[in-house]
């Protein structure tokens, strides 16, 4: 049965649709969610480059932007944890920094997740091309059940059969 689900969001109005898959998917099992925001480190590290000195001020600017990124998890889980909340369904949230991917993939092993639950919706063109989607690494690598909700799927599920429609 689905009683551990890890919610991966980003903050984006597709990823609360599949936030709301999740928390119907527990609140039908009688389970609980974990709600997980991932800072990508490389949006706000300073690369140097050879022969060209940082500007002494780079740090500063790089802290700056990575507490930005890391108050949009805390928004970004926040919202969720009130679906779940409205939901009655019990709740935790998490806002780490890393690469999305590894730290979905580590932090469902790690606590023994029963499925994840994420949005197709990524990176698209030349990104996705040469770093791949996040959705398309968590699905390749990882040893827990990934539930992947697509644009436009209905996010309200109220019986047994809606729940076995996207299983």
């Amino acid at each position: 049965m689905l009683k551990n689900i890890l919610i991966a969001t980003d903050g984006s109005r597709h990823s609360e649709e599949a936030a709301k898959v999740g928390i119907e998917l527990a609140k039908l099992s009688n389970g609980q969610v974990t709600v997980l925001y991932v800072v990508e480190t490389g949006s706000y590290i300073p690369m140097p480059f050879e022969g060209i000195t940082p500007r002494p001020y780079a740090k500063e600017e790089a802290v700056a932007l990575r507490n930005i990124l890391l108050e949009n998890g805390e928004e970004a889980t926040k919202h969720v944890e009130e679906l779940a909340r409205d939901s009655g369904v019990p709740y935790e949230r998490m806002a780490v920094e890393g690469h999305p991917a590894s730290e979905i993939l580590k932090i469902a092993e790690e606590s023994k997740k029963d499925i994840i639950v994420m949005g197709s919706i990524g990176k698209t063109g030349l990104e996705k091309f040469l770093l791949g989607s996040v959705a398309e690494k968590v699905v390749r690598n990882s040893k827990v059940p990934v539930l992947i909700i697509p644009p436009g799927r209905p996010s309200k599920m109220s019986t047994p059969r809606d729940v076995m429609s996207i299983l």
